[in-house]
């Protein structure tokens, strides 16, 4: 393919396209600056019917129906403008005798019924009543009604691990989703039911489906996951999740495990995962699939673990993401990060293997991890959206944090890594957040965690659960928003980007090598959704020669990375970059336009139609496929151009410069620079950028598709010499009137 040319800047200090909202507390358990009284294991779903939501958690209260350090499942309803709905939390667990610290209800998750407007809320936790006894886990439910918090009837038990009235035998870590085809339920947890196929000790997946009003129906506790060799508690399955698909009516489920597979050994934990029919819960397909592949087969030094799913509608795929320490991309040993696989409806593995989602610290050093993501798929904005809990950059300061993916191909979207909680002052190890979940419904995000804070009604040890929600830009771009962009904060390098038709955008970034003080310039072409560029497969060039030796074939393009820009306005974007060349690593910067093309104003209906316009966009000589030229008209016989190139040993070399157009079509550039003395990204100084005098261009304008190229450089490697140019690129509704 023909190299194309555009430009882009970067700018710092801009609001960004989607803004995630500042975090308020939601709960207040017990009395004020007390510690004594905590939320654990929190967890929301969102009311599709008016956008309310829930939010339900382990923990103890100062009420009068419970004992100080009696665990219950305690819950409370907002509206959608965040308004408590319930004066008191509500509880909807009663474990054993009342006022009891014998018996416990631990880990809650909840789903929506938009059919009956409740929601179901189901647990693991021991009780005395019907033959169970203290020690014994199981799984129990509670419906709520949506409109007021009552409960609707009594706690139901769900599951029968092991005989009856035997502690030996647990149901733990359950999960929820709605069937809304069937209007029905499937609970699933890890658990040791006590029979042949899963002795004591070895833990397995199990499902249970319930009706509409949570009574049991179809087969009692079927098991999903197969771990290991029959009979063997060496290998185990743990944390179940599940996601509904709605266009094949069956659900996946996911979980991380030990399995005897391709020589893995006990301990050595992946992530594994099996489709079951919505209707009756009957495994599809012979066996598991294997979603992670963390490290070597039989290291049980490296684990894959708390993995998280969703189902895209849309293209009828899941995002799959767990926690791993992989041996990937120079990471180490406990050095735990996000990690990610798209499968589609049929568990075969799409796009890039285990590809990477977080970066807490510097890579290749342990002392920073990511745990325990949860995911959602966004529908309205066709993006992932992961969070987790992490470290990044003070060790054992745990915040939240988000990253979105577009969905199409998981390139980042907005800043990497992006911190949504701030628990405590800043770079304290007193203060934490713990515990995050995630919500959506249509274009509402919502997320929630468990925080410790400083605050008049909070101190540390004292966890309250904390809220923020994305508020998603409206703004979609157009061919307007072709020109140069740039970061004010790192004057000397930046971006041209190119609107062209069919939704296409062409873009170059001129910056400089790492860890050298010489130019490169790095190269994609992009798709436009919405307010977003998304470039997935960007080049970097050697090996041309300038001028006269210049031979197409000695061209080496290599794969590059990736790129996103997220626009906020007709004027302010951010840029996130992740490349696969380990040197040139990852980041993301607010940009700001520079250049705006004639023809080409944001925001006004009736463009102007000077002769010139249609001059603007990407030229290169044919016998010279690989070096080329951008030109853009600013009106008023101004040119700017970049000549995108090489030096005399194969480099990447870029010079720009500033002209003007004669009556006779002559353009001449009689003042173009090159530049020197900066690194790429972090060692980027603005400071140290030292531009050059490189001689001058005459561009003569033949016709809209033709320009002869007449150079002159000051400098000794590039001389002087004639080249034939032809448009390479158009901007999408703008013609040559020449």
């Amino acid at each position: 393919m023909k190299l194309i040319f555009i430009i882009l800047f970067f700018i710092s200090n801009i609001t960004l396209a989607d803004t995630w909202q500042t975090a308020q507390k939601l709960t207040s358990v017990g009395p004020e600056r007390d510690n004594n009284f905590d939320v654990n294991e929190s967890a929301i779903a969102i009311n599709s019917n008016d956008n309310s939501y829930m939010i339900v958690w382990e923990g103890n209260d100062s009420r009068n129906d419970t004992a100080l350090d009696e665990d219950e499942i305690f819950g409370q309803i907002h509206t959608s403008d965040g308004t408590l709905v319930n004066s008191i939390p509500i509880r909807m667990s009663f474990m054993g005798p009342n006022f009891s610290l014998d018996y416990d209800a631990r880990k809650p998750e909840i789903v929506y019924n938009p059919d009956e407007n409740e929601y179901l809320v189901v647990w693991y936790g021991d009780h005395n009543e019907n033959g169970l006894i203290e020690g014994e886990f199981e799984i129990f439910a509670q419906r709520i009604d949506a409109s007021n918090g009552q409960l609707i009837s009594s706690m139901q038990r769900v599951s029968d691990m092991g005989p009856i009235s035997n502690r030996s035998y647990d149901a733990l870590n359950p999960h929820v989703s709605y069937n809304s085809v069937e209007q029905k339920y499937l609970v699933i947890w890890h658990g040791e039911d006590g029979n042949s196929s899963s002795p004591l000790g070895s833990f397995e997946i199990y499902g249970q489906f319930l009706d509409k009003n949570a009574n049991e129906i179809g087969e009692n506790d079927f098991r999903i996951s197969d771990m290991g060799p029959d009979n063997n508690p060496d290998y185990n399955a743990f944390s179940p999740v599940a996601s509904y698909n709605s266009t094949n009516n069956e659900f996946l489920i996911v979980w991380y495990g030990e399995d005897e597979r391709d020589g893995r050994l006990p301990g050595e934990f992946e992530i594994y995962a099996q489709r079951i029919n919505a209707i009756n819960g009957e495994l599809i397909g012979d066996d598991s699939t294997s979603v992670s592949f963390v490290g070597a087969n039989g290291d049980i030094a490296r684990a894959a673990k708390f993995p998280d799913v969703s189902y895209n509608n849309i293209l009828n795929q899941y995002l799959i993401v767990w926690s791993a320490d992989d041996s990937k991309n120079g990471n180490v040993g406990n050095e735990f990060e996000i990690y990610g696989q798209i499968m589609d409806s049929n568990l075969q593995e799409i796009g890039k293997n285990d590809f990477l989602i977080s970066e807490m610290g510097p890579i290749g050093l342990n002392n920073f991890d990511a745990f325990r993501p949860k995911v959602a798929f966004q529908e309205f904005s066709e993006q992932y959206i992961v969070v987790w809990r992490g470290d990044d950059s003070i060790d054992g300061e745990f915040e939240i944090y988000t990253q979105r993916l577009d969905a199409n191909n998981q390139v980042r979207i907005g800043k990497s890594s992006e911190r949504l909680s701030h628990a405590g002052p800043d770079n304290s190890l007193t203060y934490d957040a713990r515990r995050v979940d995630i919500a959506i419904n249509n274009s509402q995000v919502v997320v929630i965690w468990e925080q410790e804070d400083e605050s008049d009604n909070q101190v540390a040890g004292e966890f309250e659960v904390f809220i923020t929600s994305l508020q998603s830009s409206s703004f979609t771009i157009n061919e307007t928003m072709t020109g140069s962009w740039f970061n004010q904060t790192r004057d000397g390098e930046g971006y041209i980007i190119e609107m062209l038709s069919d939704n296409l955008v062409l873009m170059t970034w001129f910056t400089y090598l790492p860890d050298q003080t010489e130019q490169a310039w790095i190269i994609g072409v992009g798709s436009v959704k919405n307010n977003r560029i998304i470039l997935n497969s960007l080049q970097i060039t050697s090996g041309g020669i300038f001028g006269p030796s210049f031979d197409p074939n000695a061209i080496v393009r290599m794969p590059w990375g990736e790129m996103s820009f997220e626009f906020e306005d007709c004027n302010t974007a951010t840029v996130s970059y992740k490349s696969s060349l380990l040197t040139y690593g990852y980041g993301d910067h607010f940009i700001s336009k520079l250049t705006s093309l004639s023809g080409l104003i944001c925001g006004e209906q009736d463009q102007n139609n000077d002769k010139y316009n249609g001059l603007s966009g990407a030229w290169f000589d044919p016998t010279h496929d690989g070096e080329g030229w951008i030109l853009e008209y600013l009106g008023n016989n101004t040119f700017v151009i970049y000549w995108f190139s090489y030096d005399n040993v194969g480099q990447q070399k870029w010079f720009f410069g500033v002209g003007t157009i004669n009556e006779q079509g002559v353009i001449d550039f009689n003042d173009v620079k090159t530049t020197e003395g900066t690194s790429f990204g972090v060692q980027f100084n603005a400071n140290d950028v030292i531009k050059q005098a490189w001689g001058s261009i005459e561009l003569i304008v033949n016709n809209c598709n033709s320009i002869t190229v007449n150079y002159e450089s000051s400098i000794s490697n590039y001389n002087q010499g004639q080249l034939d140019s032809v448009k390479l690129t158009s901007i999408d509704n703008m013609e040559c009137n020449l």
